[in-house]
C-alpha cells in the first residue's frame, strides 16, 4: 500500500474514532462512510465495527479521569461518575497527547454544574485531587535540609524570608476533603460528608505526594510564607488568626519551622 494512501486511511480512522466524543461544534462534516475503508463481518456492519473503537476511546478517557479522581468517583457513585465524566469530556475533549492534563478543568466544571448532586463536596474533592496531580508534576528543585538551615549565617536571621518549594499547595475546603480522599485511597469507610471547614497542605517530598490537615493558625502562617511574606509577617498573620496572647505562639512557631524543614518545604531562606 502506498504511503500516501496509508496516511489517508489513518487520518480517516482517527477522525471516525474521535469524532463521536467531540462536542457538536467541533465534529465538522461527517467523514467518509465506514464501508469505504472497512469490511463488514458476519454479524456487524462496517460502521458498527468502527463504533466499537469509538466507544473504547471514550471509555479509556473516562478511566483516566477515574484514576485521577478516585474520591470524586467514590462519592458520586460509579454510574453517576460515568455520566459526569462523559459530560465533562463533551465540554473539554482532550487537546493534548498528555493524558495527565485531561482532567485539569474538572473542579470548575463540577462547580458550574448546578444540577449535580453534592456539587460543593465533589468540587472540594476534585480540587484536592487535582492539586495532588499538579504537585507531583511540579518542577524539581533543591530543598533546604535542617542541617542546611542550621548552617546559614547569622545575618540571615535578622529578617528571614523563607521561600517554599514550588511542589506545594495550600487549600481551604468546606468539607473534610483530605479525610475523604485518605479513606478512599486506603479502602476505609468514608468519614461524615456534611460540611466542615478544613485547611490542607499538599506537597511533594522524595517523589511522594503528602497531605496534611492544618489548624487555622498554622495555615495562616504558612499561607503568608506561600505568598512570599517574611517570617515576621507570617508570625503576625498567625497572631491575628490566633487572637490570644502572642507569647503562646512562640513555641508553636519554633515547632512549625522545625517540622516544615524536616518535611522539605523550604527551598531557600533569603
Amino acid at each position: 500500500m502506498p504511503r500516501g494512501e496509508l496516511d489517508e486511511i489513518q487520518t480517516w480512522f482517527q477522525a471516525a474514532v474521535v469524532r463521536p466524543s467531540l462536542p457538536p461544534s467541533r465534529r465538522g462534516a461527517s467523514s467518509e462512510a465506514a464501508e469505504v475503508h472497512v469490511l463488514h463481518s458476519r454479524t456487524l456492519t462496517a460502521q458498527e465495527r468502527v463504533e466499537i473503537y469509538a466507544d473504547m476511546h471514550v471509555a479509556r478517557l473516562v478511566n483516566v479521569l477515574a484514576e485521577d479522581y478516585p474520591a470524586v468517583r467514590a462519592v458520586a457513585g460509579h454510574d453517576d461518575f460515568d455520566v459526569l465524566a462523559r459530560g465533562y469530556l463533551a465540554d473539554h475533549p482532550p487537546r493534548s497527547f498528555t493524558l495527565s492534563v485531561l482532567g485539569r478543568h474538572l473542579p470548575e466544571w463540577i462547580a458550574s454544574n448546578a444540577i449535580l448532586p453534592r456539587r460543593e463536596l465533589l468540587t472540594d474533592l476534585a480540587r484536592l485531587e487535582l492539586a495532588m496531580t499538579r504537585v507531583f508534576d511540579a518542577p524539581r528543585e533543591s530543598v533546604l535540609a535542617p542541617a542546611d538551615i542550621a548552617a546559614l549565617p547569622p545575618s540571615t536571621w535578622a529578617d528571614p524570608r523563607p521561600r517554599l518549594i514550588s511542589a506545594l499547595e495550600l487549600l481551604e475546603f468546606e468539607h473534610r476533603a483530605n479525610a475523604i480522599v485518605r479513606a478512599v485511597r486506603q479502602g476505609e469507610d468514608l468519614p461524615p460528608l456534611d460540611p466542615a471547614r478544613t485547611r490542607v497542605l499538599v506537597w511533594r517530598k522524595d517523589d511522594v505526594v503528602w497531605r496534611q490537615d492544618l489548624d487555622p493558625v498554622a495555615f495562616a502562617a504558612l499561607h503568608a510564607l506561600w505568598e512570599r511574606a517574611s517570617l515576621a509577617d507570617a508570625i503576625a498573620a498567625a497572631e491575628k488568626e490566633h487572637g490570644g496572647d502572642p507569647a503562646e505562639l512562640e513555641p508553636r512557631v519554633a515547632q512549625w519551622m522545625s517540622d516544615w524543614s524536616q518535611d522539605g518545604l523550604f527551598s531557600s531562606i533569603e
